[in-house]
């Protein structure tokens, strides 16, 4: 039986084609209108559509997905399914709140998003909300969606051998982000 060599892939804290806008890729020619139930009728660049080949975990119907930014609700993003107008998950770049996050990825899971280079794949996770309740926030650490910048092929891995968890409280690396903006605050003021 030949072992199966994995590498262990830095997570990206912003895609090579990010600016300001969240795109910096020329855009198509092609401009896609799709109604949605969260965010109304919407107008996508066809080279902003992400093809998750597999679908994700539960919703394995919905392929097209396309991510949608809202300044006022940064860090976060909408994961927004083109199949399914009522479908939209609350994602977000783990490195946000967790700077040591890793994952390993097998040579095939890349080879599926057509990939070779682990710097070409974003990752995102995606957040739960329990009942609305903003104090239970969690994030899927176990189940990552990998993007490939390259070609926008996606997919959910699901981490069985690792640390991290579906439910990962998120609150507690919040309070954290505070603390660090404010010493890192502090530290620039004491530093001028």
């Amino acid at each position: 039986m030949a072992a199966i060599s994995k590498t262990k892939t830095p997570v990206q804290e912003k895609p090579p084609y990010s600016d300001d806008s969240g795109n910096d890729r020329p855009p198509s020619q092609k401009q896609v209108r799709v109604n949605t139930v969260r965010f109304g009728e919407i107008t996508v660049d066809e080279a902003l559509i992400i093809s998750v080949t597999k679908g994700l975990l539960g919703f394995e119907s919905s392929h097209q997905y396309v991510i949608i930014e809202a300044p006022e609700s940064e860090p976060f993003k909408w994961f927004q399914s083109l199949d399914d107008p009522a479908l939209a998950f609350v994602i977000v770049n783990p490195l946000m709140f967790f700077a040591d996050y890793r994952i390993d990825v097998d040579p095939r899971e890349l080879s599926e998003l057509e990939s070779t280079d682990p710097n070409s794949v974003m990752t995102y996770v995606i957040v739960s909300v329990p009942d609305g309740d903003m104090s239970r926030m969690s994030v899927n650490l176990q189940g990552p969606i990998v993007i490939c910048t390259e070609n926008n092929l996606a997919k959910q891995l699901v981490l069985v051998n690792g640390p991290y968890s579906t439910v990962h409280p998120l609150l507690p690396q919040l309070g954290e982000m505070g603390e660090r903006s404010t010493s890192t605050s502090t530290s620039r003021v004491a530093s001028e």
